[in-house]
């Protein structure tokens, strides 16, 4: 549908990614909360949007009361006095929504923007700083220890000088869920550390995409799945051309068993940013997943192609290789590959399964071993390795000390074709898998 095409119902009304709405490509002024509320309904057209979900997504969790709820819709009214066939209706006990007449279910249209809206974000501040957050941007797609820890170092450095930047407070509260699904750092204080960074930007009610998707995603590290799942959809309404919205919303989808949505969802991300070492493993995985092992290979091959260097890059595709064709030649390329303290966190955990699968558990063993005194996420990142060897009882230990742990990456580590079957087949690995569906219902 082309943007002619959907101008005219909507009476010349459009949204944007910042939260902004338009009039004939006029920006309708009102005050924060009030264009917050009008943006929230439109976007949500048809449906109701409830008081709790106005609570939640305009003023952050923090207390509504229905009289200031009452104040920013009557001003939203008046902003669409001049739109014929548009208005709002109060549903007495459930909330308010957009009433149009003659119906005619056509999605709000999102105003056009000549620009990257990411890039604009990051450009919004002195060049040096510009730089640097689009640097650090790079280094998290990275995930590399070296590059997880330079790009936190240098985002402090930035927003001591500079608290009010919302892009590099964006990239902090990114690198610092990378750290925690790594396996870099178990503590829940940098998902809370995060979570704190961007709520500033949420409760002025129209942050625009990057902290939305981010905010979304922390939340999904903290197993808070209900919570996350309208703020993936605001961001994806926001900025359907956005890499890391997509990534976002497929990591949700992947943790949730929801695999074909989660692959829909990876393959976006990957055609907007090929470039990042962490989407291609990502969509990688989802492909295998769903038993799509020949485009995995594809772009498997492609990541290798343009990051030659990248030890995460190098070692998924040798276990990949590994799960397919083990042997000899195989274990081999894995014991030359570099598995330094800079390189890929989770790459001890990759030459496990490697040498599993070849059928060298000594090498395995010794792989798993140096990990032992490191947290719950990379002591359970093992469980394939594990469950190849026949250690069925040490796999699930770690895998429910993870569960008590509430690790991040557990609920979509279970989804891994290398585990799920593993898990599924056993008693104790269903019992993980009803806890953390009970988790999901009670939310």
């Amino acid at each position: 549908m082309t943007e002619s095409e959907c101008k005219l119902p909507w009476g010349g009304l459009s949204v944007d990614a910042e939260g902004n709405v338009y009039l004939h490509a006029a920006r309708i002024d009102l005050a924060p909360k009030e264009l917050a509320v009008l943006h929230r309904l439109l976007v949500r057209w048809p449906h109701v949007v409830r008081k709790d979900e106005f609570s939640q997504q305009v003023w952050a969790g923090r207390a509504m009361s229905d009289e200031s709820l009452a104040r920013c819709v009557a001003q939203a009214r008046k902003a669409l006095a001049a739109v014929p066939g548009i208005s709002i209706k109060a549903l007495y006990g459930q909330g308010y929504c957009i009433e149009r007449a003659g119906g005619m279910n056509v999605p709000v249209p999102l105003h056009q923007a000549a620009y990257h809206r990411r890039l604009l974000e990051i450009a919004q501040a002195p060049a040096l700083h510009a730089e640097t957050v689009a640097h650090c941007e790079n280094l998290i797609h990275l995930r590399t220890r070296f590059s997880l820890q330079q790009s936190e170092q240098l985002l402090r450095a930035v927003l001591q000088q500079n608290g009010d930047y919302l892009a590099a407070r964006v990239h902090l509260a990114i690198c610092l869920a990378a750290q925690v699904t790594s396996g870099m750092a178990d503590g829940r204080a940098h998902l809370d550390e995060g979570l704190a960074l961007l709520a500033p930007a949420l409760e002025r009610g129209c942050p625009g995409s990057g902290p939305v998707t981010a905010y979304a995603h922390l939340l999904d590290c903290h197993w808070r799945f209900a919570e996350a799942e309208p703020l993936h959809q605001r961001a994806l309404q926001y900025a359907g051309d956005d890499a890391a919205t997509h990534y976002n919303h497929g990591w949700h989808l992947l943790a949730q068993g929801r695999q074909e949505p989660a692959l829909a969802a990876l393959a976006t991300a990957h055609a907007l940013r090929p470039f990042s070492v962490a989407i291609s493993i990502m969509y990688a995985r989802a492909l295998l997943a769903l038993g799509q092992q020949a485009q995995a290979v594809d772009v498997v091959t492609g990541m290798c192609a343009r990051f030659p260097d990248s030890a995460a890059a190098s070692l998924y595709a040798i276990s990949l290789q590994a799960a397919h064709t083990p042997g000899a030649e195989v274990a081999e390329r894995a014991r030359q590959a570099r598995a330094d303290s800079l390189a890929w966190p989770l790459c001890h955990s990759n030459l496990a399964f490697i040498h599993a699968r070849c059928g060298d558990h000594a090498s395995a063993w010794s792989a798993i071993r140096a990990q032992d005194d490191e947290g719950p996420t990379l002591r359970v990142s093992h469980a394939a390795a594990l469950f190849l060897m026949g250690e069925m009882d040490e796999a699930f230990e770690r895998i429910e000390q993870a569960f008590a742990a509430r690790v991040g990456l557990l609920p979509v580590l279970l989804q891994l074709p290398e585990v799920r079957g593993f898990v599924q087949g056993d008693a104790r690995g269903r019992a993980v898998l009803g806890q953390l569906e009970h988790l999901r219902a009670r939310a």
